[in-house]
C-alpha cells in the first residue's frame, strides 16, 4: 500500500470529534426548516417531505404529551414498513419520551413480554394494524394499555413544533434483542448516543456516506433492528 493508505489505516479508529448536544428530535426539525419541500420518505403507501414528516410527528407528539408521556417513558411502536413507521418513531422523541419498536407480526407471547418487561403503558399504532391484529389487542387487554392510532392523532392535533427541553441522558429508544441466548433484553439508547451516531462530521464516515455522498438510501433493516435508526 502507499504511504498515504498506510496512514489512513493507522487512523481508521480515530473517531473523536466534539459533537455539540442537541435533542435528537431537532435533527429532524433542522431538515424540515431548511428544506421543507425536499423528499424525506418514499414508502409503499405514500411519500412525505421533511415538512410533512415534521408536522405529522408534531401532532402525534402532542397526543403523547396529553397522555402523560415524558422523560424516560417508553412508547411502544407497532408499525408496518410504511411511512407511518417514521412518523411514529419521531413523535416520541419530540414528546421527550423514547420509542420502543415492535413488529405487528410478532406472536402475542413476545409482544406481551416486551410490554411487561419494559413497563410500557402506551402503544402507538395504525388503524390498519389495530384492525388486523384485533386478536392480539384483545389478548393484551388485561395490560390496560393506552392505544393511540396515529392517523387520529394527526387529524386531531396542532402540527407546530413543541420545542421541549430534553436532557442528553434521557432515553431516545429501546430495542429488544432476539432472545436467542435467553429472554429478550431491552437495550437502552440515550439522546446523546443518537445525536453522536448521526452527527455529520469528518470522522463519521457512515453518516457522511449516507448524507453527503448519496441522494437516496434504501431502508432495508427491520424497525426492530438498530441499523434502521441510521437509515
Amino acid at each position: 500500500m502507499t504511504e498515504r493508505e498506510f496512514k489512513q489505516l493507522l487512523s481508521i479508529h480515530d473517531t473523536e470529534w466534539p459533537v455539540p448536544y442537541r435533542p435528537a428530535y431537532q435533527l429532524v426539525e433542522d431538515s424540515a426548516h431548511e428544506h421543507p419541500d425536499r423528499m424525506a420518505v418514499v414508502a409503499c403507501d405514500r411519500s412525505l417531505t421533511y415538512g410533512e414528516l415534521n408536522a405529522e410527528s408534531n401532532a402525534v407528539a402532542r397526543a403523547l404529551v396529553e397522555a402523560g408521556m415524558g422523560a424516560d417513558d417508553k412508547v411502544a411502536v407497532l408499525a408496518d414498513r410504511d411511512s407511518w413507521g417514521y412518523v411514529m418513531r419521531t413523535a416520541p422523541l419530540k414528546a421527550g419520551a423514547a420509542f420502543m419498536p415492535d413488529d405487528p407480526e410478532y406472536p402475542e407471547e413476545r409482544v406481551r413480554y416486551i410490554l411487561e418487561d419494559s413497563g410500557c403503558k402506551l402503544l402507538l399504532t395504525t388503524k390498519a394494524i389495530h384492525e388486523r391484529r384485533a386478536d392480539l389487542f384483545a389478548a393484551l387487554s388485561d395490560l390496560e394499555l393506552n392505544v393511540i392510532e396515529v392517523e387520529s392523532a394527526v387529524a386531531a392535533h396542532d402540527t407546530v413544533d413543541l420545542g421541549l427541553d430534553v436532557d442528553p441522558h434521557d432515553l431516545a429508544y429501546v430495542i429488544y434483542t432476539s432472545g436467542s441466548t435467553g429472554k429478550p433484553k431491552g437495550v437502552m439508547l440515550e439522546n446523546h448516543n443518537l445525536v453522536n451516531f448521526c452527527h455529520i462530521n469528518p470522522k463519521n464516515i457512515e453518516a457522511i456516506f449516507n448524507v453527503r455522498d448519496c441522494a437516496v438510501t434504501i431502508a432495508l433493516a427491520a424497525f426492530t433492528f438498530d441499523v434502521s435508526v441510521m437509515e
